[in-house]
């Protein structure tokens, strides 16, 4: 199986974070955010680690060929659009199996022990932990517990979406095909998470796997980094 880690964005609600790195280059109490994404990784049966980097690519690249010289690197040039571009500059890879995340997120380690990286078919990670505001990624379900819906405006939803997506080897073909045609149907704004809304909404079974009561951290602006760094340093036991 294989690790992409979405890390292209330009991190504007961070402000004078992101002046000169990357997103995924800053710190959260000390250790930066990729490293934590790429520690969250740790101990996983990976053939190939991919970060898709796009802002200030040059300064990545560099940092990750010093600190972890076996991830893979892809540019994605048409980071200032939607996410949607950037896993589609990943697709020659997707031939096997694959954990998708974004490098805004960190997670406790515990938390990979619970994925669902046996299925053979398409899982969303979920929660139902948060109250969800209007910038948090939402998910209706069906009778049979699939994914019916999933998007930021749902105003009835039963979870939300933890940034996190497994595909297995059954839903390699759909998947990919799946990226082209949302890239034909809604264009380059379109986020990574519409993708599992095409499927979803076009019959295709998406599966939820829900990791609540087990907890993470999102760091969109420098009010979540704050937090995050509050919840770190008072619980150390946290990340394990």
């Amino acid at each position: 199986m294989k690790a992409i880690i979405i890390a292209a964005g330009m991190g504007n609600r961070l402000g004078n974070l992101t002046e000169d790195k990357p997103k995924g280059m800053v710190q959260v109490d000390g250790r930066e955010l990729i490293l934590r994404a790429l520690d969250f990784l740790d101990g996983g049966d990976f053939t190939e680690r991919i970060v898709i980097v796009g802002y200030q690519a040059d300064t990545f690249s560099a940092f990750l060929k010093e600190n972890c010289p076996d991830v893979r690197v892809i540019f994605n040039p048409d980071y200032r659009m939607g996410s949607v571009r950037t896993i589609e500059k990943a697709l020659p890879h997707l031939t096997e199996p694959f954990l998708l995340m974004n490098v805004d997120h960190v997670y406790p380690r515990r938390m990979f022990d619970e994925l669902p990286t046996q299925h053979s078919g398409l899982t969303a990670i979920c929660d139902t932990d948060r109250n969800l505001v209007a910038d948090d990624m939402k998910i209706a379900l069906d009778a049979d517990r699939r994914i019916a819906r999933i998007s930021k405006t749902l105003e009835e939803f039963d979870a939300g979406y933890i940034g996190m997506t497994w595909c297995g080897a059954r839903a390699l073909e759909t998947y990919r095909d799946a990226i082209e045609h949302t890239l034909e149907t809604q264009g380059d704004s379109a986020n990574v998470e519409a993708i599992l809304a095409r499927l979803a909404t076009n019959g295709h079974d998406v599966d939820v796997c829900d990791l609540s009561g087990i907890g993470w951290l999102e760091i969109d602006t420098q009010d979540d980094l704050s937090r995050a760094e509050q919840v770190l340093r008072a619980q150390p036991e946290f990340l394990a």
